[in-house]
C-alpha cells in the first residue's frame, strides 16, 4: 500500500475514532470526505438523485443518532457504501419483498467507460465497443467490477459491501473478466481488450 493510500486510511480511522467519542468536527470532515463518492455510486444504483441525496443524509443521521453505539471499522469507506447500498435497497419500494434486489438492482456502467478502464488515448476509438461489452454483463458483475477497478475497494471491503463472502468475490470478478474476454472477442480483436483493459485483467489473473 502507498503512503498516501496509508495516511488516508490513518486519518480515515482517527476522524472515526473521534466522531464516536461525540466530536462533531471529526464527523463533519468525515461527511465532506465521503459526500462525493457516497453520491458517485449511490447514482449507479439508481437513476433518481434525490433519492440517492436523501438516503446519504439518513445514513449520516443514523451514523451521528447512533455514534455511542458503533463499533470502530478498520476501513472507513467500505462500511459507508455498504450502509448507503442497504438504504437504498430500503427506500426503492419498488420491488416486491418477494423479489431478489440483488438480481433486479439497475447499477449503470458509464463509470468505468470513461473514466477507469479505458487509456485515454484509446478512449475515442474503443469506448462504444468497450461500453457495449460492459453492458452485457450481469448487474453484480458491473457493480463488482466498479467497486474493484473505480473505487479501488480490496475483495474483503467488497465482501463488506455486497454482503458476501470473499470467495464469491473473487467468483464474480473471475466470471466477469470470462465474460468480457468472451463477449470483446466476437465484436473486435482479442489483443485490444487486453490493450484496452490491461492492468485490471492482470490484477485478477
Amino acid at each position: 500500500m502507498f503512503s498516501s493510500e496509508k495516511s488516508s486510511l490513518h486519518l480515515d480511522q482517527e476522524l472515526w475514532s473521534q466522531f464516536r467519542g461525540g466530536d462533531a468536527d471529526a464527523f463533519s470532515n468525515l461527511m465532506r470526505r465521503y459526500a462525493r463518492l457516497l453520491f458517485r455510486y449511490g447514482s449507479r444504483l439508481t437513476p433518481n438523485t434525490d433519492l440517492v441525496k436523501d438516503c446519504i443524509q439518513d445514513v449520516y443521521f443514523d451514523l451521528w443518532e447512533h455514534r455511542s453505539s458503533i463499533n470502530q471499522t478498520a476501513s472507513v469507506k467500505p462500511y459507508l457504501f455498504k450502509a448507503l447500498r442497504l438504504r437504498i435497497f430500503r427506500e426503492q419500494g419498488k420491488w416486491s419483498r418477494f423479489e431478489n434486489l440483488e438480481d433486479e438492482m439497475p447499477f449503470s456502467v458509464e463509470f468505468s467507460v470513461e473514466n477507469q478502464l479505458i487509456d485515454e488515448q484509446q478512449m475515442a476509438e474503443n469506448k462504444e465497443k468497450l461500453e457495449k461489452v460492459l453492458n452485457t454483463l450481469p448487474k453484480r458483475q458491473k457493480e463488482i467490477l466498479y467497486l474493484k477497478f473505480y473505487e479501488e475497494l480490496n475483495h474483503d471491503d467488497i465482501a463488506k459491501v455486497m454482503n458476501m463472502n470473499r470467495q464469491s468475490v473473487y467468483n464474480l470478478l473471475h466470471e466477469a473478466i470470462l465474460r468480457l474476454r468472451k463477449n470483446w472477442h466476437t465484436s473486435c480483436s482479442y489483443t485490444a481488450l487486453f490493450l484496452t483493459l490491461g492492468a485490471f485483467i492482470a490484477s485478477i489473473l
